[in-house]
This record gives C-alpha cells, structure tokens and sequence, in this order.
C-alpha cells in the first residue's frame, strides 16, 4: 500500500472539512465556526451521563475512582448541570478521562 486517506471516523466525514486556509480567515466569523466546530459536549451527546455532587467532583478531579453502579462505557459527567468532561466506568470504577 501506497497510500491511505482516511474518509470518515466516528460522526466526522472528509466531505465537511476545511482548510487551514479558510480556518484563518474565517476563524472571527462565529457563523462559520458554529458550522464546522462542535463541543467537546457535543462529541459526546452519544454517552450517557453521570451526575456527580460537590464532594464526588472533588474527588473525581483528584484522580480519584469512584464506585458507580452503571455499565462499563465513556459517560459525560456533570455536576450543577455544567459539563465537566468524560469519565471512564471499567468494573464499576469511574476514572477521570477528558476535563475541561
């Protein structure tokens, strides 16, 4: 093999990207930028989500695992309804993954 272009991964396609081009100079335009960049949030509207309260964010923040009762997958985690980032649950333990 020659050569290797990869089309499509996940929900993202080749058909809509952009040039770095076109990045720079549209890159104040927030209509465009709305087009063609989504949240981390957004990337993961497919997980479920786990609340955490004050005192399990804290922890979980740490690096602590947490016990949660759910089945093993990626979970968006919230506390106070604001998106902290993505959690691992593996053999009922949550890890911390992606923090914003």
């Amino acid at each position: 093999m020659k050569n290797l272009n990869r089309t499509k991964v996940g929900n993202f396609n080749i058909k809509n990207a952009i040039t770095i081009e076109e990045l720079k100079e549209k890159i104040d335009d927030k209509q465009f930028m709305d087009k063609y960049f989504i949240s981390v949030e957004n990337m993961f509207i497919d997980c479920n989500k786990i609340i955490l309260n004050d005192r399990e964010l804290k922890l979980f923040l740490n690096g602590v695992m947490l016990t949660k009762e759910n089945s093993d997958a990626i979970y968006r985690i919230y506390n106070n309804n604001k998106f902290i980032g993505t959690g691992i649950l593996k053999a009922k333990l949550l890890k911390r993954d992606i923090i914003l």
